[in-house]
Order: structure tokens, then C-alpha cells, then sequence
């Protein structure tokens, strides 16, 4: 069975509080999408469909869970993201189904956002949309 790229990374910064409320308005809550992941072993490109779920994690960290699915099948991701500017966010993600970790950013606007990730076994692109 091949392994599908995982979105993932952690960092941690502090911030007032009630600043942070109002910044974690902007990402918190469920998001989904489509992209694509590029498979570094082959350099085969597949589409990839993401449901995500962010929530808040303390200061300026954001915990999110993610379902996935490719023609390969599904898989299941967690991770914590910081929040770095207005509308940047960095961190990681883990897969246990396919024991691989990996880098993500993401940037939002509005009710949309793009995720690029990097991992060991690929790399990602998706745009998803609050629901």
C-alpha cells in the first residue's frame, strides 16, 4: 500500500488574551476542501479531499484534526498550528495510520484558506472554505 503525505508542525508563542479571542475567530471551527498531493517516491499527483476541525489550544496555538481521502483511501491527521500574523498560521501534522509528520502553513482570507504541506513522503496544496 502506498503512503499518502501528512500536513504537519508545532511552535508556540504568548499573546494577551483578549487579543487572542479575537484572532482565533478568523480559523477556529470546521473547514473543507480539495487539493492536490504530490507523492515524492514516484512524483505521482493526486486529488485529495479534506474535512478539517480547528480548536482553540492556549495563547496563540490551535489544535486541528483532519480526515483526508485520495484514491488510496482515507486518512486521519493531527496537529497544533501557532498563529504568526493577521492571517498566517505554521505548524505540524501527524499521521498514526502512516506514522509520518510533516510541515504545514496555511494562510486564511475571509472564509477561505489555503494549506500547503511538506512532509518525508510528499507534499500538499488545498484550498478549503469555512462551513
Amino acid at each position: 500500500m502506498r503512503i499518502i503525505p501528512a500536513a504537519l508542525v508545532a511552535v508556540a508563542f504568548s499573546m494577551p488574551l483578549a487579543a487572542t479571542a479575537e484572532a482565533a475567530a478568523s480559523i477556529l471551527g470546521s473547514w473543507n476542501g480539495r487539493g492536490t498531493v504530490r507523492l515524492k517516491d514516484t512524483g505521482q499527483v493526486e486529488p485529495v479531499s479534506c474535512s478539517v476541525r480547528y480548536e482553540a489550544g492556549g495563547g496563540r496555538t490551535f489544535v486541528l484534526n483532519a480526515t483526508c481521502a485520495t484514491t488510496a483511501g482515507t486518512f486521519q491527521q493531527s496537529g497544533r498550528i501557532v498563529k504568526l500574523g493577521s492571517n498566517s498560521y505554521s505548524g505540524s501534522l501527524y499521521s498514526d495510520q502512516y506514522a509520518v509528520s510533516g510541515k504545514v502553513s496555511i494562510s486564511v482570507s475571509g472564509k477561505s484558506q489555503t494549506i500547503r504541506v511538506n512532509s518525508p513522503k510528499g507534499s500538499g496544496s488545498l484550498k478549503l472554505r469555512k462551513r
